[in-house]
């Protein structure tokens, strides 16, 4: 009777160890956050897109051809609904147009509701007049892949135009820079960041660096400057307020 009892007990605890805990349900993997905003500019002069051996016509209707057009950006930041401004760090663009360099990526932009992105044309004066040789070769400001870096005194050219008036095969040159001509821009366009990366689309129009306020006719008010307040530079500078829209801001 006694060994009828023990067997029977270790046949019950055998039963027990061999039961196991209701496994559970394998959970879903969430989408993974990638927090890249791929930003392309188009270049327009008013219907036309910028090209470097086509002719086009200012808002002064003098004509001209491009040979270059390039500029930096800097200061980005996202507006959120409630009117926070989310700055997206020290990052930096190099555009050169006529060497295609039209596209970036900016980093760490985080997910939430939207109402506009913006930038800047230039940079702080710290940064302007700072060491270029800190920067990596990959980086936007240094030296060896940004042709507009003057120098320490000087810093660096915000914005380069140059080309050829037709009428009479001339040449104009517009270095534009200075710390107090950095020329900020907030663009109004609504989005969402969920966990996908985002495209955005952005528009330059070079038809308004020539005109609004005021139309600036090369023969008249200058066909060259590499000073950061003659009027020349000023007048540009004033001009450039209204280059950028955006276009769209997509997954």
């Amino acid at each position: 009777m006694k060994k009828t009892v023990i067997i029977a007990l270790s046949a019950l605890l055998l039963g027990f160890a061999g039961c196991k805990p209701d496994e559970e349900e394998p959970k879903p993997d969430l989408p993974q956050e990638i927090s890249d905003m791929t930003v392309t500019i188009n270049h327009k002069l008013g219907a036309e897109d910028l090209d470097f051996v086509s002719t086009f016509t200012l808002p002064s209707q003098e004509t001209v051809s491009f040979g270059r057009y390039a500029y930096i950006l800097s200061e980005f930041y996202l507006t959120t609904m409630d009117d926070t401004k989310v700055s997206l760090g020290k990052q930096y663009a190099y555009i050169q147009v006529n060497g295609d360099k039209t596209s970036f990526t900016l980093k760490n932009v985080p997910m939430g509701n939207y109402k506009s992105l913006g930038l800047s044309i230039g940079l702080d004066s710290a940064t302007n007049h700072g060491n270029p040789n800190v920067y990596m070769s990959e980086h936007p400001l240094a030296p060896i892949n940004n042709s507009l870096y003057w120098g320490w005194t000087a810093g660096y050219v915000y914005t380069a135009i140059e080309g050829i008036t037709t009428a009479n095969n001339e040449s104009f040159i517009f270095h534009l820079s200075g710390v107090h001509n950095k020329t900020d821009f907030d663009l109004p366009i609504s989005f969402t960041k969920k966990e996908a990366a985002l495209k955005a689309i952005l528009e330059y129009d070079v038809a308004e660096v020539f005109q609004n306020p005021d139309t600036y006719t090369i023969s008249i008010d200058g066909a060259s400057t590499h000073s950061i307040t003659d009027p020349v530079t000023t007048k540009l500078f004033a001009n450039m307020v209204d280059v950028f829209s955006v276009k769209s801001i997509t997954e």
